[in-house]
Parts: structure tokens; sequence; C-alpha cells
């Protein structure tokens, strides 16, 4: 599906639904990356999985898991109308298992969860677009980062939303506002999370910020760039086991040092990584003393 029948379907759902300036993004995301396993965490009417799964019909590959919370029952149309009326409803798969996503998540983490104790990471991409708020997403985005492959983008809308713009009921979702501080009511949750939790991980090597309302951020293609790994990367060193070596530099500065002192630095760089039995092993192979 062509990205203007996209926008045309979304336009016609009744507020709020995604913006088609947004949409257009995230539709040219998905033709040129072409993630394959894809994960929206907040459904409500489906517009932002219309742009998603016209993208993923475009390229012929695909799939988006959409998850919402089986407390919510929208209707007016419903995602699976609306889905189902676009003619990509063998795109997706709606999930309204849990009271909330990050419940979702918790089961993936379980599903996933390797006997060395690390989570093997299953999406290409996963865009939140849900609770907006700092105790929900702030968790979601950590586990959602544990899921999340290599080179693969987390995308997060709603950046500027706040609980006290002018003209909000009392609730939302199941947040009473009079309940909440005035930092709570004021502060943009999502920025918060994006700036706080997301900018500081060490997981994620590049960022953009979209029309001040969309966050993107890329977990580095390095499976982890953590030394030996780390709860927030997903990657975790069995005790006594070794550090990993650090990633080699690009070319061009590969070219710019001098081999010699270069070359030097890698094999003390190993060295110090080796355990204590190894280095023993060595030193008495090449007949020196037990200790350097």
């Amino acid at each position: 599906m062509e990205f203007r029948e996209a926008a045309q379907i979304v336009s016609a759902l009744p507020l709020p639904h995604t913006h088609p300036r947004r949409g257009r993004r995230l539709y040219q995301h998905i033709i040129k990356h072409r993630p394959e396993n894809l994960l929206e965490l907040g459904t409500a009417r489906g517009g932002s999985a219309v742009f998603t799964a016209a993208a993923l019909q475009a390229n012929g590959i695909g799939h988006l898991t959409s998850v919402d919370s089986l407390r919510w029952k929208r209707g007016d149309p419903t995602a699976d109308e609306v889905l189902e009326k676009a003619g990509l409803r063998d795109w997706v798969t709606l999930d309204a298992s849990y009271s909330t996503y990050t419940w979702f998540l918790k089961a993936e983490i379980e599903k996933h969860l390797e006997p060395s104790g690390a989570v093997r990471p299953v999406y290409d991409f996963i865009f939140l677009d849900g609770a907006k708020n700092w105790t929900t997403d702030g968790l979601a985005v950590i586990l959602a980062e544990r899921l999340l492959r290599p080179g693969g983008w987390l995308l997060l809308d709603d950046l500027g939303w706040r609980y006290g713009k002018p003209g909000r009921g009392p609730q939302h979702y199941d947040i009473q506002l009079d309940q909440l501080s005035a930092d709570e009511r004021e502060q943009p949750h999502l920025r918060a999370v994006f700036d706080l939790l997301i900018k500081t991980n060490p997981s994620f090597d590049r960022f953009r910020i979209q029309d001040d309302w969309w966050g993107w951020a890329r977990k580095s293609p390095v499976e982890s760039r953590h030394n030996g790994g780390g709860v927030l990367s997903g990657r975790l060193r069995p005790a006594g086991a070794a550090a990993a070596p650090p990633v080699a530099p690009p070319p061009a500065a590969r070219a710019a040092t001098p081999a010699r002192p270069r070359l030097r630095r890698m094999r003390d760089s190993v060295w110090r990584r080796l355990p204590p039995g190894a280095k023993r092993r060595i030193r008495s192979l090449m007949g020196r003393p037990p200790h350097r």
C-alpha cells in the first residue's frame, strides 16, 4: 500500500491519531530498513499500525505485533475493524492479553531467556505509544531494550505530552490528575524517559528528535557497549569470565596509528582481560616467572 492511501485511512479516524507528517516518517523508515519483526506498545484505534502495516505490505515482508490493555474497550471503529477494512489485517497481530504492555514485555523476556541468563533479542523495531507516564513507560523502555536486536530502532511518541495541559479532564487512563504533584503535572514524562533512561543507556548509540514529539534511538549494532555486558544491555557475563575486548576502531583511525605501538596496546589490552589461570599457563609455556 502506498503512503498516500494509508494517510487517507488514518486521517478519517477519530482523534487522537498519528499525524500524517510523522506517519510518513514511520512509513519511510520501515521501507528503508525493512524490519521483519516489529512491536507496537499501545494500539488505540490502530492509526500507527496502519502506517506500519502499509509499509510492511509494500516491502512484502515483516509482521507487527500491536499490544494494548485488556482494560480498554475501544470502538467506533476498533483497531481490528480499521485494519480489516484497509486490507492490512494479515500483517498485524493484535494482543490485549494483559492489563499493561509491561506485563507483555515481562512474558516476552521470560520466553526468550537463555540458560546463560542473557535475553535473546527478537524485535527489529519497537514503537512506544501508550500510557505517556514515567512509571509505566520508564519500565517499558528498560524491558523493551532487552528485546531489541542490535541495530534495531526504538521510537517514542508524545515526548512533549503533559498532564497539566489546559482542557484535560480529571483523569487520564488510571491516573487521577489531582493526585499528582505540580512537577508530575507540568513535566513531559516521555521526554524524561528519553533523556534520562534512553540517552544515558550505553546500549544506544544514535538519537533523533522529530517535531519535538517523536524520539528515535538506535541500539548499537555491536551487541553491547558495556564492558562485558550488563542489565540494560541484556548481556550478562558469567562469574569469573573475562570481559570482552574493546571494539576495534574504524580503518581510518587504525591507519593513522603507528603499527608497533598499536600492536603493543592491543597485546596489553588482551593480556589484562585474561583470567589469572590463563596468564599462568602462558607464562609457564614461555619459560617466564609466574608473576609479571
